[in-house]
């Protein structure tokens, strides 16, 4: 068992003097780190990348994997590369999360890992910071099933009377679990990557229901559900009977039963909560586009009714377009080492701002 304290770093490998980034630290790596605060949990992997000269007050970035086995013609996925140009280019410590995978532990477990791996970020990378006036402050990142987790740990854990998360930046988050997908345009690559993340729910969620609580689905923090379940459904596994017909290795779920949306306030009134400066990217031809359109509509509503027209849009300097930004990307829109370098680039300036306010 590992130390849960950073590991010191070592001299460079050959191959690190090789490498674009080779004046980065090495990456820390904290394998089976037993984390006890608000939820006892085995995180399974945490890597740690430094920036070229860290100070005390360097911001922290939590990088969140898709949480989707990726193909095999994606070039450039992150989910394959280090993360020493995010390091680089917000000139932020990383911290990768190696949530357990929602295709083998099913939700909440990968909820659980997060918020774990929040705390243990909050005890053991920023007390010593606090003791000074300039203290770290932290960002979110992720995409896919990790952009929806990154999502949830930025709504939840923005409190404004202590150091929570100021800024958040998502790539085609799965913001509602329980709206059915599109198949995109007619190209294959389009309807094969929503059977992807069709399939991808359907071994995340061992019950239906569970796609409606707002910590999975958390563009429902803003608004109810868009659809109903057949009551016999509920408290069923996911899994129907075996004749049930299915496209590929994805089995049909029972028949969704539209209802009308409501808008829910959130934050609510009373809580101490402030949303993070967030940044949404989507893909024009992803199936995931039309959640993350509705999912910044709805936040830049939140902040324009809720923090806008009084002291506290005066004390963010900015309104809500900016606050919550869209990006739309060609094609599917997901992020590889330059998209991902342009992330790192706002959310270090993200953070800084958010910091001097």
């Amino acid at each position: 068992m590992h130390s849960l304290h950073p590991l010191p770093t070592t001299g460079r490998s050959k191959s690190q003097r090789q490498s674009r980034f080779w004046w980065l630290r090495p990456a820390t790596v904290l394998s089976n780190c037993s984390v006890s605060s608000r939820y006892r949990v085995l995180i399974s992997l945490i890597r740690i990348w430094h920036p070229p000269r860290p100070s005390p007050s360097s911001p922290i970035i939590l990088y969140l994997p898709s949480g989707l086995p990726q193909p095999t013609d994606s070039n450039s996925h992150q989910a394959r590369k280090p993360l020493s140009g995010l390091a680089l280019s917000a000139h932020a410590t990383v911290i990768h999360v190696g949530y357990r995978s929602p295709r083998t532990d099913p939700y909440p477990k990968p909820i659980h890992d997060v918020l774990a791996a929040y705390d243990w970020v909050c005890q053991n990378l920023l007390p010593s910071a606090y003791a000074s006036s300039n203290p770290p402050s932290i960002g979110v990142c992720g995409e896919l099933a990790g952009g929806s987790l990154a999502a949830m740990l930025a709504l939840t854990e923005c409190q404004a009377s202590r150091r929570g998360i100021l800024a958040a930046a998502l790539g085609n988050p799965i913001a509602d679990w329980s709206s059915p997908l599109p198949f995109e345009g007619s190209d294959d690559s389009n309807v094969a990557f929503s059977r992807r993340i069709k399939r991808l729910r359907h071994q995340a969620f061992s019950k239906l229901e569970h796609h409606y609580d707002p910590f999975a689905s958390p563009l429902l923090f803003f608004r109810t559900a868009a659809y109903e379940l057949p009551i016999p459904a509920y408290g069923t596994l996911l899994s129907p009977p075996a004749s049930s017909p299915s496209y590929g290795a994805e089995t049909i779920t029972p028949d969704l039963i539209p209802k009308r949306r409501s808008h829910r306030r959130y934050p609510p009134a009373e809580s101490n909560l402030h949303l993070p400066t967030t940044r949404i990217d989507v893909g024009l031809t992803s199936p995931l586009r039309e959640q993350g359109m509705e999912f910044a509509q709805l936040m830049q509503r939140s902040v324009d009714l809720y923090e806008c027209g009084g002291r506290k849009c005066d004390m963010w300097r900015n309104g809500p377009a900016q606050r919550v930004e869209l990006v739309e990307r060609e094609g599917e829109g997901l992020w590889g080492e330059k998209e991902l370098g342009e992330i790192g680039r706002w959310l270090g300036e993200s953070l800084r701002v958010r910091r001097e306010v």
